[in-house]
């Protein structure tokens, strides 16, 4: 295969030409290289055949098959480790969105998204930072919830989403990196050295499974960003037949029907009839795993449990913000005191007997007048959503389909509150996306994903593909390639240059909307698009919401502030879902509609020297994930108490 090289000042375009496919011709261009701060270097011609190592990455054999989110219900303005995994930070004092440098580093470093606050320039509008007596930073929304905590001492940093997830991040003595979510996969970061360049290893852990994957270190105005680095890659015949059209569209079965995220989200995702190419495909593929993962995560978590119902106060926020016309299951334990009588005690399901110090009103049958609910047992457990919304009957467990959007409360069904004690535990959670039958539930979603805006994603991802396929030529002449090419800074400056971007959202992330100085929250599978870019000093991009799925997340069309860590690390999950899609579709490649690919498109994907040598991650690293809960539960008490 001869190879033809031609450069441009913003463009570089690789131009193989071959035999594939019959006389196929591909043309694949890569994306322009960044202004600032390094220019990228220019290519290498990618080898004529597959290097000398095929394995896979050590640990991708036990991987799921779609990536983990990097960085979920958090905001992203506060410090966390580059790819050598050093340094966090604190957040500042009026919890805006510059962090600090930390003691250990000249420039803020970010990390797998970044920790605390909204992401953006400005903090929301309405939030306030304290530091509590025991020297931890509290900020809370404008309703007075927490949304972070710092704790310098013990290195933790926890944000609460807008979507009810929590995530907690620390940074360990051994400048390791550690986070845990709730519902999702959680990991430790270790950084390490490869011909005089950081690299980072991120290993995770979820229900059962482990992977990897490795990132490079780039400073980038100021910012240490982690710039995916792929285990593996293809042969370029592969990327050439991955890249150009297929003989004819094809359709394919994808055996989602019965699956309960794909019910869920029926009205937001609809696959392609056809696939014109495996950009196309790769699309779908994309989405879907983000979805499902957008599912798990609702469906994984509790969104609160152990909620203390106060029983001297006619309602107690739970903390979990309901959507109209999803599904939650409340439950409750334990006994309300409800008089000086230790033998005067009320399960959730109240009293409705003539029992001693039932009052004559609570008998069955009557009207409870001066009660929230008159018609519900007296001393019950009741609850309503939003501040003015109608009480209803809750009892020991309801299964509740939200009839609006807001915060849940639970609360005493109870004219005399005062000379109660004791009270009950409750806990809400969110079903598979089933009403009480078992049926499945459709989400309360917002518009559809415009086929433009899909149309728009599979441009991305096609360019994806050319900048992979320079890389693996780089990588198979033993090159090191340039981070300043492969992250955003190639983006920014594409945008400086009239060339728009699109990224898919891999995770939960709260933002700031630029018109109200609002939170809103964007997660798996929305969509977001560049198309201007930030002064040359700036670490926060301006994006518009092309698409998204209702409730608590940004409206369509609404401009939102991401800070430039967030921005890279959804660049990272878009190329980390592809390198999974392209592995799928290589595997199942003249299987179910696919067309066959050539046999020099089918050698094994190898690994590259760079993750061959990371250090082993920890035998130790599940179970610490895990313990993180606690020791943030601890830490959580610790800072509101002290306040």
């Amino acid at each position: 295969m001869q190879i033809i090289r031609s450069y441009g000042r913003n463009r570089i375009a690789i131009i193989l030409v071959g035999v594939l496919l019959g006389s196929n011709v591909l043309a694949m261009e890569a994306q322009s290289k960044p202004a600032k701060p390094a220019a990228p270097a220019r290519p290498a011609a990618p080898a004529k055949s597959a290097p000398a190592k095929p394995a896979a990455p050590a640990r991708s054999a036990s991987a799921p098959a779609r990536p983990p989110a990097t960085s979920g219900g958090r905001t992203s303005a506060t410090k966390a480790p580059s790819a050598s995994g050093a340094g966090a930070a604190r957040p500042s004092a009026n919890g805006s969105g510059a962090a600090r440098p930390s003691a250990t580093t000249a420039r803020p470093a970010s990390a797998p998204g970044g920790v605390g606050r909204t992401s953006g320039a400005r903090a929301a509008a309405g939030s306030k930072t304290v530091t509590a007596r025991n020297g931890a930073n509290v900020t809370t929304r404008r309703n007075g919830k927490v949304s972070d905590v710092h704790d310098a001492k013990r290195g933790m940093d926890i944000h609460h989403g807008l979507d009810g997830g929590r995530r907690v991040s620390v940074q360990r003595r051994d400048g390791s990196r550690l986070v845990a979510e709730r519902g999702r996969a959680g990991y430790v970061q270790r950084g390490y050295s490869y011909h005089g360049h950081n690299f980072a290893r991120r290993s995770y852990y979820f229900h059962g499974h482990e992977y990897d994957r490795f990132y490079r270190g780039f400073a980038y105005r100021g910012l240490d960003l982690n710039v995916y680095a792929p285990g593996f890659y293809f042969a370029p015949a592969f990327y050439g037949w991955a890249y150009n059209p297929w003989a004819a569209p094809i359709a394919f079965g994808w055996g989602w029907a019965g699956n309960p995220w794909y019910g869920f989200y029926a009205s937001y995702f609809t696959p392609f009839a056809v696939y014109p190419n495996a950009s196309f495909w790769l699309t779908d593929y994309i989405l879907s795993q983000d979805l499902q993962a957008a599912y798990e995560a609702r469906a994984g978590a509790d969104l609160q449990a152990g909620i203390q119902v106060n029983p001297t106060q006619l309602w107690t926020d739970t903390g979990t913000q309901a959507i109209q016309g999803q599904t939650y299951n409340i439950s409750a334990s334990g006994m309300l005191q409800f008089n000086t009588n230790p033998g005067s005690l009320a399960p959730p399901t109240g009293r409705s007997d003539h029992g001693p110090g039932i009052d004559a009103q609570c008998w069955p049958g009557r009207v409870h007048v001066g009660f929230p609910v008159p018609l519900a047992p007296c001393l019950s457990l009741i609850g309503k959503i939003g501040a003015d919304g109608a009480p209803f009957e809750v009892g020991s467990a309801m299964t509740l389909i939200a009839p609006a959007t807001g915060e849940l409360f639970l609360g005493v069904n109870d004219g005399n509150l005062g000379d109660n004690s004791g009270g009950w535990i409750a806990t809400v959670s969110q079903p598979d996306g089933g009403d009480a039958s078992g049926a499945v539930q459709q989400a309360s979603v917002g518009p559809a994903l415009p086929p433009e805006v899909k149309q728009q994603i599979a441009d991305e991802i096609r360019a994806q593909l050319a900048l992979e396929n320079q890389e693996a030529g780089q990588t198979a002449a033993n090159q090191d390639v340039d981070p300043g090419s492969s992250g955003i800074g190639r983006l920014l400056d594409d945008v400086a240059h009239g060339r728009p971007h699109m990224f898919v959202v891999g995770d939960g992330l709260d933002v700031t909307d630029e018109s109200s100085g609002q939170e809103c929250h964007v997660s798996d599978g929305d969509a977001l698009q560049l198309t201007t870019a930030p002064a040359q000093d700036a670490t926060v991009a301006t994006l518009m919401v092309k698409a998204s799925k209702g409730g608590v997340e940004c409206a369509p069309g609404s401009l939102v502030s991401v800070n430039l860590t967030d921005l890279q690390e959804m660049q990272n999950h878009m190329r980390e879902n592809i390198d999974l899609g392209l592995k799928e579709l290589q595997a199942k490649q003249g299987h179910g509609g696919l067309p066959q690919a050539p046999v020099s498109a089918q050698a094994a994907p190898a690994q590259p020297q760079y993750a061959a040598v990371a250090p082993p991650p920890s035998p130790q690293d599940a179970a610490d994930i895990q313990a993180q809960a606690k020791q943030a539960d601890q830490a959580e008490a610790e800072a509101q108490t002290n306040q």
